[in-house]
């Protein structure tokens, strides 16, 4: 039995025996095999044993690469169901068999259990007999009638396919090596930095070491007696009897930094043990203590820069997380922010990647056969934005842009609105030509289409892939594999293969890809705790440690629980599960052994972190890990860890600094005054003044527009965003916008006709009826340029109701009876060639004086025999009377009067804000006494001949004041008056919300 076994504590120099043991093997021409862990591993014992000149003819593998060398030498030739082929055989199975609707997380569990009856050797025979007599003793259960049979099936379609599952396939070529051990060959195998090993792991040591007669090495940190330990007693209680030499190493604290030794070497001997000492922690052990997650992370990101300032290498420095306790995209996030150099290797979905994202969102795109609709807008985006791609990517900006203001919201309208400007999208064509040959076509197309888009932004370019084009090569295998896969199905079994492109981006949706490279030189490791089994590092963070997190819960198996998994084996003799005791209490022993190992990592430092909240503010209680090790150390430990507070911000440069962040503002939940939102000063807000001198020529040339003057009364920061900034609109324009424009074209429509029909486009009870068919012809007309809603659905409803409303409006002005007749409709002034508005009016700008130049659309001028007029401006429910005018920075119909008079050479008495929405349609304005005209108004609209002057020469004092602050550049904001009903509309860029 050339079984060796190593065991002791984690500091008790098994690595350096295990090294031993592949320099004697190689120097006896045994090219060994070293097992380790994971992939980062790997690269790390290469390197390592390359430095030493002991790497030639070595092979440093995971297990799944010493499970391939043992099929390999049985001579196993079956292939392998692929994972994707293989996950779509157990879903069509569990739909049939057990009738469910079987998600990814049943089809893992289900995965899982077949392949553990696999491991165990258990055939669908010895289930159902199990099972049988189960249901004796107990009688009827559905897991216990459906396993059985569902275990039944899935052999029977395998043998259909000529397939095994990788389960079967090395419990084959273990059993083949049983009986003809010679196979093997002899080669050497060690095992480090294992701190368990499944039941098919205990299978190959035994099979190797016991039967083959193969030199086998396992190292396993295990102390008998030791609290940390007694999650791993099993394991080593299944090793021992195979193994002839058993090595029990004492601890070493030699691996620690001198001034950390007694404070790290105490926490590896006395972690979970009773009646432990305290001891002082100085530097060596810390605790950071985040008001949320995001402050923790920002606690553990400072005191990194700190340390690599200090010129520690980042390669030294490791930081351990769980998902379920740190955000990775948030660390990404903090950590980035914070200049630090990372490495993270973690599985992210296939359409993570650009390009996977790409053929997922283009498969899509295909219409299926049943003629539904094909996709979203986001699916042909998707596709059109894979880098390289298309070479201007802003086309499909633009083409978003378009789609999301005319509501083309589906892939098929987005795509003609694409090929209504640029040229016809064929790859959609042809993948559903191929779709319509078969699964196979489909699949070979779809591969094509993937090898393209990774090869698109590389044409012509023999270029190394750089670090940030490695998680898309990473795709590009992935995808390649899984599509092999399908592909190999749909030879074998083509009612499992994905029959339509839609179907297959669900498939492809599920892959899961491999993203970055865990560990990097120059980097700081990012790693899952049980990642760093295997290595040494200086100084390391623990994140997260939350409640419920670290230590984690037991989660219950999903399929056959332990309670059922024990009575199966009262009354069968049939044992599943793994050896470790899957209990709470199991679990928590496990949990203790993993906090050990990673507290007996650092050389010189260890920092555990965690937050007092979740960013909503409930409270999120730390872990009672925390507690055991501080019950190591002195009380001062605990009160002294650093904190910061929930939403703490700091000034910039604050990282910069040691200690910038010690300060009341940041602990006690203050704000320092430099980011502060409620108004006060904050360096770099767009407040200040505008200087550029180019700019501030151009504000004093250009022509202003009424409502844009009326927008920077309401906020001058509003108006730099809407107004020179202008950002394009990705929505649609609101319905009441929409409506607006629709309602002027059809007035002024209805109205010109009324005139040319009868020479006038008074409207008068006589012409009533005529002026309502006149209507409903414009509306109809109109429509098409002036769509009411991009929803087809509500056209009809809003429709009806504009109708109804401009009617009541008609009624109105036909009771009415003015003695003014309209003379001028949408009159235009002040426009050039080329402005937005429209073609060049005929009449210039209206001179404010000063060089301050107005120019705008007058919605209607009526005018009576005698030449006095009166200005209409058409709105919707919201309007005032003058009175208001001023105060509420109301100055267009005011500002539209005197334009009238200077540029028409009209008699002004009167202007109004005529509401055609609401409940009262009555027109609010001004109109003067004193003119001898009388008209349908409001009692308090009506102003003396020298109120109304000095009303008009208020809004021209306004509106020249407005363009004097914009010349000068100086901003201001405005929360109380910017949004409707007061509030800050753009508190992201305005930072100065009420």
């Amino acid at each position: 039995m050339p079984i060796s076994l190593i065991t002791g504590p984690a500091n008790a120099g098994k690595a350096e025996l295990v090294l031993d043991a592949v320099r004697a093997h190689a120097a006896r021409e045994h090219d060994p095999l070293l097992i380790v862990p994971t992939r980062a591993d790997v690269g790390h014992y290469l390197r390592e044993l390359a430095g030493e000149a002991v790497a030639m003819g070595l092979r440093v593998e995971r297990f799944a690469g010493l499970s391939s060398e043992i099929v390999r030498r049985a001579g196993v030739g079956e292939a392998v169901l692929g994972g994707l082929a293989h996950e779509r055989l157990l879903r069509s199975l569990a739909e049939r068999e057990l009738g469910v609707a079987a998600g990814a997380g049943f089809v893992r569990a289900l995965s899982q259990l077949l392949g553990e009856l696999r491991t165990r050797r258990v055939s669908p025979a010895r289930l159902v007999s199990a099972l049988d007599a189960w249901l004796q003793a107990d009688g009827p259960g559905a897991a216990r009638v459906e396993l059985g049979r569902l275990y039944m099936r899935y052999d029977a379609e395998l043998k259909r396919l000529a397939r095994l599952d990788s389960e079967q396939r090395i419990v084959r070529a273990l059993d083949a090596l049983r009986e003809r051990p010679a196979l093997w060959g002899g080669t050497p195998v060690l095992f480090y930095g294992f701190d368990d090993l499944t039941r098919l792991q205990l299978d190959a040591i035994e099979t190797l070491g016991q039967v083959v007669d193969a030199p086998v090495t396992v190292s396993l940190a295990y102390e008998p007696g030791r609290s940390a330990f007694a999650g791993r007693a099993a394991t080593f209680q299944a090793l021992a009897p195979l193994a002839r030499e058993h090595r029990q190493l004492r601890a070493r604290a030699e691996h620690y930094a001198p001034a950390a030794r007694t404070a790290l070497s105490h926490l590896e001997r006395s972690l979970f043990e009773p009646g432990a000492a305290r001891v002082g922690s100085g530097s060596a052990v810390r605790l950071l203590e985040g008001g949320g997650e995001r402050a923790e992370l920002e606690l553990v990101a400072r005191e990194i820069a700190l340390l690599l300032a200090q010129g520690m290498a980042a390669e030294d420095i490791a930081v351990l997380v769980r998902p379920a306790g740190t955000a990775v995209e948030l660390l990404e996030e903090v950590f980035a922010d914070a200049a630090i150099p990372f490495t993270l290797q973690r599985r992210r979905p296939f359409a993570d990647a650009a390009i996977g994202g790409a053929l997922c969102g283009l498969l899509r795109c295909v219409p299926p056969p049943a003629g539904d609709t094909a996709g979203e807008l986001g699916d042909l985006l998707a596709w059109l934005r894979a880098p390289g791609l298309l070479d201007v990517p802003a086309l499909a900006d633009a083409l978003e842009l378009r789609a999301r203001r005319a509501g083309a919201l589906s892939a098929a309208r987005a795509r003609s609105l694409w090929e209504e400007r640029h040229w016809r999208l064929q790859t959609i064509d042809h993948l559903h030509e191929a779709q319509e040959r078969g699964p196979a076509a489909l699949l070979d197309r779809a591969s094509r289409e993937l090898y393209g888009l990774f090869c698109a932004p590389r044409r012509r370019a023999a270029e190394l892939l750089g670090p940030d084009e490695l998680d898309e090569a990473s795709a590009l295998g992935a995808g390649r594999r899984a599509l092999a896969q399908l592909r190999e199905l749909a030879q074998l079994a083509p009612e499992l293969a994905p029959a339509t492109a839609s179907e297959l981006a669900e498939a492809l949706a599920g892959v899961e890809m491999l993203s970055g490279d865990g560990r990097s030189p120059g980097a700081v490791a990012v790693l899952d705790p049980l990642a760093l089994r295997a290595r040494r590092v200086r100084s390391l963070f623990v994140c997260g440690m939350q409640e419920g997190v670290f230590p984690a819960r037991a989660r219950a198996q999903p399929l056959l629980t332990e309670e059922e998994r024990r009575r199966l084996a009262e009354v069968s003799g049939l044992r599943l599960g793994e050896h470790e005791n899957r209990s709470q209490i199991g679990q928590l022993e496990a949990e203790r052994y993993l906090l050990y190992a990673a507290v007996s990592r650092p050389q010189q430092q260890l920092v555990l972190s965690w937050h007092s909240s979740d960013d909503d503010g409930q409270n999120t209680p730390r872990s009672l890990f925390v507690d055991d090790v501080c019950d190591l150390f002195e009380q001062s430990l605990f009160a002294a860890r650093e904190r910061r507070a929930l939403g703490a911000v700091d000034p910039p440069g604050a990282l910069d600094a040691p200690g910038a962040l010690d300060t009341p503002g940041a602990l006690d939940g203050g704000m320092p005054a430099a980011r502060r939102r409620d108004g006060g000063e904050a360096p770099g807000r767009p407040d200040e003044p505008l200087h550029d001198a180019r700019l501030l020529r151009e504000l004093a040339a250009r022509p202003w527009s009424a409502s844009s003057m009326e927008r920077w009364i309401g906020c001058p920061v509003a108006w730099f965003v809407e107004r020179l900034l202008r950002p394009d609109a990705l929505e649609p324009d609101p319905e009441p916008l929409a409506a607006g424009a629709l309602r002027h074209a059809a007035l002024e429509d209805t109205l010109q006709a009324l005139r040319r029909e009868s020479g006038s486009a008074r409207l008068t009870r006589g012409n009533l009826a005529r002026a309502r068919e006149l209507l409903a012809d414009a509306l109809r007309a109109n429509e098409a340029a002036h769509p009411l809603s991009v929803a087809p659905e509500r056209r009809a409803a809003v429709r009806r109701r504009m109708q109804a409303d401009l009617g009541r409006y008609l009624d109105l002005a036909a009771e009415s009876e003015s003695p003014l007749s309209p003379r001028e409709l949408e009159l235009g002034f002040g426009f050039e060639e080329g402005d937005e508005r429209g073609d060049a009016s005929e009449l210039p700008a209206f001179e404010l004086g000063d060089g301050v130049r107005l120019r705008g659309r007058i919605d209607r001028i009526d005018v009576d025999d005698a030449g006095a007029a009166v200005i209409y401006d058409y709105k919707g429910k919201t309007v005032s009377g003058a009175s208001k005018w001023i105060d509420d920075g109301k100055l267009q119909v005011a500002l539209y009067m005197r334009a009238a008079e200077e540029l028409l050479g009209l008699r002004i008495i009167g202007g109004f804000y005529q509401p055609l929405t609401g409940s009262d349609l009555r027109p609010r304005g001004v109109l003067d006494s004193d003119s001898g005209v009388e008209l349908d108004c409001v009692s308090t609209d009506f102003r003396e001949h020298s109120q109304l002057r000095e009303l008009l020469d208020e809004a021209v004092g306004a509106a020249r004041e407005v363009a004097e602050q914009a010349s000068a550049g100086r901003l201001q904001a405005r929360p109380d008056s910017c949004a409707f009903r007061g509030g800050c509309q753009y508190p992201t860029i305005c930072r100065c919300e009420r």
